[in-house]
Formats: structure tokens, C-alpha cells, sequence
């Protein structure tokens, strides 16, 4: 009899252990498929946020690139144009001085030779008065175009600020919907091994 006992009590354990081994393997279902979910979320929460940074980034980048561009060529129109008065005051001189021995040789009086120093300053000047008309509108267009690429970073910057924000609010809401499916999908199991096991017994 006694050998009967030790054989039930045997029995109740073994069936106890794969009680607990069920639970376990159910529990562990659950929990790894869950935890599987939030690390997925996660990562694409990480890989968005990697996106939106290079994003910036590159636009930064082209940004940068532009006036930088814009500037060389500023650089190139003024290295050019000194260029081209040292060409000019190197002819002018030696037109002058050509002039001034064609006036030794004939002997100008010096009203002559002032009407024509009067003549050179005011071609200088109607000369840069036109240059400045000239490159105007080519400021305008590039002031514009800076004005232009600043609204475009600045907008995509406060575009991104505002979605990770949002993101933001609805992870907490999001957080708390995964954890209410995993003690729902943890009950579930736990009702579908119990409803089993009654199943069992009744046959």
C-alpha cells in the first residue's frame, strides 16, 4: 500500500512538473514573441530617426555646397574684373603716354589734355554705374536663392522635429497597447492550456 502511495505521489509530481514545463513553454512563447515585436519597433524607430539625420544631413551638405559654389564664382567675376582695369590702366597709360608725345610733337594746350582726363574719369564712372546695374538683378537672384535654400533646411528641420515628437507621444500610447496584448495574448494561452487540460480529463 504504501508502494501505491509513492506510486500517486509520483504521479501528482510528474504531473505538476509537466504542469509547470507547459506554463513555462507557453509563458515563453509569449514573451519572446513579444519581446521579438518591441525590439522590431525598435529597430525601425532607430533606422527612421538614422534616415531623418542623414536626410538633414545631405541637405546640409548640398546647402553648404552651393554657396560655396555661388562664392567661387563671385570670386572668379572679381578676379576677372581686376584683371580687366589692370588691362585697361595699362592701355590707358600708354595711350596717355603716346598722347603726351603726340602733344609734345603738335603742343596741345592743357585744356585739351584736362577735357580728356575729364572724359576718361567720366567713362570710368557711367562704366560702373553700368557694371552696378548690371549685376543688379544676378544679386537679387542670388540673395533670393539663399534665402530659398535656408527656408528649405530650416523647414525640414522643424518638419522632422515635429514628426519625432509626435512619434514620441505615440510610442507611450503604443507602449502601453503592447503590454496590454501580452498579458491579453499570455491569458489567452494560459485559458487555451487550461481549457485543454479540462478537456483531457473529461475523457
Amino acid at each position: 500500500m504504501a508502494q501505491k502511495k509513492n506510486e500517486a505521489v509520483s504521479a501528482a509530481n510528474d504531473n505538476i512538473i509537466t504542469t509547470a514545463e507547459e506554463t513555462n513553454a507557453g509563458g515563453l512563447f509569449v514573451n519572446t514573441f513579444w519581446d521579438f515585436f518591441e525590439q522590431s519597433s525598435a529597430r525601425t524607430r532607430q533606422v527612421r530617426e538614422s534616415q531623418e539625420d542623414a536626410y538633414i544631413k545631405a541637405l546640409r551638405e548640398v546647402i553648404k555646397f552651393n554657396k560655396q559654389y555661388r562664392k567661387s564664382i563671385a570670386n572668379l567675376y572679381e578676379q576677372s574684373k581686376k584683371t580687366n582695369n589692370d588691362i585697361v590702366t595699362g592701355l590707358m597709360n600708354q595711350f596717355t603716354s603716346s598722347k603726351e608725345v603726340m602733344n609734345e610733337v603738335v603742343s596741345l594746350d592743357s585744356a585739351q589734355t584736362f577735357e580728356s582726363e575729364e572724359l576718361k574719369n567720366q567713362l570710368k564712372e557711367v562704366t560702373n554705374q553700368l557694371e552696378n546695374l548690371a549685376l543688379t538683378p544676378i544679386k537679387s537672384v542670388v540673395h533670393l536663392i539663399d534665402q530659398f535654400e535656408d527656408n528649405i533646411e530650416k523647414n525640414a528641420e522643424s518638419g522632422i522635429e515635429y514628426s519625432r515628437e509626435r512619434r514620441d507621444a505615440w510610442q507611450q500610447v503604443e507602449d502601453e497597447y503592447v503590454k496590454l496584448a501580452r498579458n491579453t495574448h499570455y491569458d489567452m494561452v494560459e485559458r487555451g492550456k487550461n481549457s485543454l487540460k479540462e478537456l483531457v480529463k473529461a475523457r
